[in-house]
């Protein structure tokens, strides 16, 4: 009788795993369906990245192998292949165990020789271990000791025109971050005998951590490098001051110069920088910003977005910054459970059809684990056009529901059925009652310092409204925050007079230029207004925000109807 019990109390927990997994499931859509995998496809997803801070290594002939782990904590080092320039893979194998190895990531370099250079971590300590392949990963050398002090991540590697290998990272040197430059600095240690030996730089790069910021004061961590073309070494490094911070070295890496900020704004999150073989450099990392403690209080860092830009004229301009991918199950994560999770710690490569390789994401759960290819000609486009044929895949509609550290979502504004509208489709704005904010909505389209938008809009009867803002980054969609540090900012309210009548669409253009500092609006085809920019931008204009004006919990708001929208930089 027992050996049933125990047969059927067993059923019942396969059951409840596979519900709770089915659930999981329906929170998270099938990137496949809107990059599907066919040829000359710009933008393709192959599937599930193996593992967090998995590397990637295109060789010579062309083959293509991303290295990771089995599981967070694993002494293997395990290899995924691609032999059809990253358009399928084969099953990961093992190809290296050691009993110094701990945690993930598994960084690899390819060098001048052609050898393969692996640096993994040894716990508990997380000092930093060495290991070189001269067949592409298949069998490894014994495993040298490069650096110890508890180093937090392995992410900047790369070898020098002059040979040199140089690792940076970040150091914890107190355990709970204080001001004025929280529990970490960033170094690097480099090596010219092919990491046989290696020579810590004196440099202590930090950042300013502040108080009452919403996350962890680390300060300047998880740097990414690449050499400039006069042979400098150009450093961006993850903070928490809503930028990524810049540091340079003019010798090859033995010292580097205080930290300052970019013109890039970044969540409390990783970057990679990365040059292509044409010279192009490219920049991954997660355009967002942490929202103020105040609003919604403290929560798990912003990485819903990946955001890809490219410069080419090393570094001096930058274009393109379009969101890659967006958490696909951004929009509902009430059954996710707590935990690391998002669309970060990214890796490239580039294959021999010249598309970008990415491998993203952290977290079992929320499908942030991808695999991309990239045509760079993307980053290259200037329009961007929808009318929610394909829903609110491009978009970002949740609001929470319950707030903490991680949040409960449900999808917020959606796309109705109006026969009225070009497609019979529309995106509603509004306010149920209950709710704990208005909904918002986000887009995201290739930055432009300078700029048309359009789009066709609906006031429902007895609606307050909706402020809409031009901006030059992501924040959750109801964040009022998005609204004040935007570049141009508004509201649109209904009226019983000319224009905005309810029940009644309108065209809405929107025509900015950051550097001469002004948008102007207009309204059916006549001038409305004038903007001026209320904050500055180092790069340009690259999202829009609607967002509903209603306030309170108990309120409703009937709300706003977006029929397309059509940006043109």
């Amino acid at each position: 009788m027992k050996r049933f019990k125990n047969y059927f109390g067993l059923m019942f927990l396969m059951c409840l795993v596979s519900s709770y997994a089915q659930q999981l499931d329906e929170n998270v859509y099938d990137l496949a369906k809107y990059y599907p995998n066919i040829p000359n496809a710009k933008l393709i997803y192959v599937g599930e990245n193996p593992m967090n801070e998995a590397s990637v290594q295109v060789f010579e002939d062309g083959d293509i192998r991303i290295f990771h782990t089995d599981q967070r904590y694993s002494k293997k080092v395990m290899m995924q292949e691609s032999l059809d320039n990253g358009y399928s893979y084969l099953e990961s194998r093992k190809v290296f165990s050691d009993s110094l190895i701990s945690q993930y990531p598994r960084k690899t370099l390819l060098d001048d020789k052609g050898n393969l250079h692996l640096l993994v971590f040894k716990e508990k300590v997380l000092a930093v271990y060495h290991s070189v392949s001269s067949d592409k990963g298949e069998t490894w050398s014994p495993l040298k000791f490069v650096t110890n002090g508890r180093i937090g991540s392995i992410r900047a590697f790369i070898q020098t025109n002059s040979g040199r290998l140089i690792f940076a990272y970040h150091r914890h040197v107190v355990s709970k971050g204080t001001l004025p430059t929280g529990s970490c600095y960033t170094t690097a240690v480099y090596s010219d005998d092919y990491g046989k030996t290696w020579i810590e730089s004196d440099s202590r790069i930090t950042a300013p951590v502040f108080n009452d910021y919403n996350g962890n004061n680390y300060g300047m961590v998880e740097p990414s490098i690449v050499q400039m073309k006069d042979g400098s070494i150009k450093m961006l490094s993850r903070t928490q001051t809503g930028y990524l911070y810049e540091s340079t070295s003019v010798n090859n890496g033995e010292t580097w110069s205080e930290g300052v900020a970019s013109i890039f704004r970044s969540s409390n999150s990783p970057a990679h920088i990365f040059r292509l073989p044409n010279d192009d450099l490219v920049l991954t990392y997660c355009n967002t910003v942490d929202s103020d403690i105040g609003t919604f209080g403290k929560i798990y860092t912003n990485r819903d977005i990946l955001t890809m830009a490219i410069s080419k004229d090393d570094g001096e301009t930058w274009k393109g910054f379009r969101e890659i991918v967006r958490m696909p199950s951004r929009n509902n994560q009430a059954n996710i459970p707590r935990g690391d999770r998002g669309l970060s710690y990214p890796d490239l490569g580039v294959t021999k059809e010249g598309k970008i390789i990415l491998v993203s994401g952290q977290g079992e759960y929320g499908g942030g684990r991808v695999k991309f290819l990239i045509d760079p000609t993307w980053l290259d486009e200037t329009t961007v056009y929808d009318d929610f044929t394909n829903g609110l895949e491009k978009w970002s509609c949740y609001s929470f529901v319950k707030l903490g550290l991680f949040p409960e979502r449900e999808l917020g504004a959606k796309v109705i059925y109006d026969d009225t509208a070009i497609n019979r489709k529309a995106l509603l704005v509004n306010k149920e009652e209950g709710d704990l904010f208005a909904d918002g909505a986000v887009l995201n389209f290739p930055m432009g310092k300078s700029g048309e938008l359009t789009t066709r809009i609906k006031f429902n009867e007895n609606t307050k409204g909706i402020s809409f803002s031009l901006t030059d980054h992501y924040r959750y969609p109801n964040d009022c925050g998005g609204d004040t540090s935007a570049m141009f900012s508004d509201q649109l309210k209904c009226q019983k007079t000319y224009f905005f009548k309810p029940n009644e669409w309108y065209n809405v253009k929107l025509v900015w230029d950051v550097d001469r500092r002004f948008c102007d609006m207009f309204v059916n085809n006549t001038r409305y207004k004038r903007l001026k920019m209320q904050n500055y931008t180092g790069t340009g204009i690259s999202y829009i925000r609607f967002r509903n004006l209603a306030k309170t919990e108990n309120s409703s708001d009937s709300g706003v109807k977006i029929d397309w929208i059509k940006i043109q930089i």
